[in-house]
């Protein structure tokens, strides 16, 4: 990471404890600065009041949708001030505009990917590996045992948590 960018984060954090600061006499915490952070996306400012997890959603798409179209500027070959200029006004308008329950369903998307991604490759990996490993000797027979052990607890680990999800049924949390 070069020094501009330390700079430019620092500042930030500093700014942001001035900014919090300001409301209060003594020295806020890292909870309060957090705490106004989400305020500020879940566009507390001018008069929503939505879920934190939402608000913690605008920021993240919003800063996701400055990055690419960033990039987009720069291939379509716009100098760098215009590209910043356009990027920042689309992005927050793209991350004002987009309501709660969309952002919740983004986040949801993308959580289900990732997690059939993260438990689908072991369990793939390892009825693949149960597959290729011979069954000629007593040892990877004891092997293959192992894993079809340890494909079982992670099946029923995601069996619970699931029960437990299903239990919470629509509500929202937070």
């Amino acid at each position: 990471m070069n020094w501009q960018k330390i700079r430019g984060i620092s500042s930030l954090f500093a700014l942001s404890i001035v900014l919090t600061a300001c409301q209060s006499s003594r020295l806020p915490t890292g909870l309060e600065i957090w705490n106004k952070i989400l305020w500020f996306g879940t566009l507390g400012f001018i008069g929503f009041n939505d879920n934190p997890v939402a608000g913690f959603m605008r920021i993240l798409v919003g800063i996701l949708i400055f990055a690419i179209l960033f990039e987009l500027s720069r291939v379509v070959g716009l100098s760098r001030n215009i590209g910043i200029t356009v990027s920042i006004i689309l992005s927050l308008m793209t991350a004002v505009f987009i309501p709660g329950t969309v952002l919740a369903g983004i986040g949801t998307a993308y959580a289900t990917f990732v997690s059939f991604v993260l438990i689908g490759l072991p369990v793939v990996g390892g009825l693949y590996a149960l597959y290729r490993i011979p069954s000629t000797t007593r040892w990877w027979i004891f092997i293959k045992i192992v894993l079809i052990l340890i494909l079982i607890a992670i099946l029923i680990s995601v069996k619970d948590h699931a029960l437990a999800l299903s239990a919470i049924g629509g509500q929202t949390i937070g």
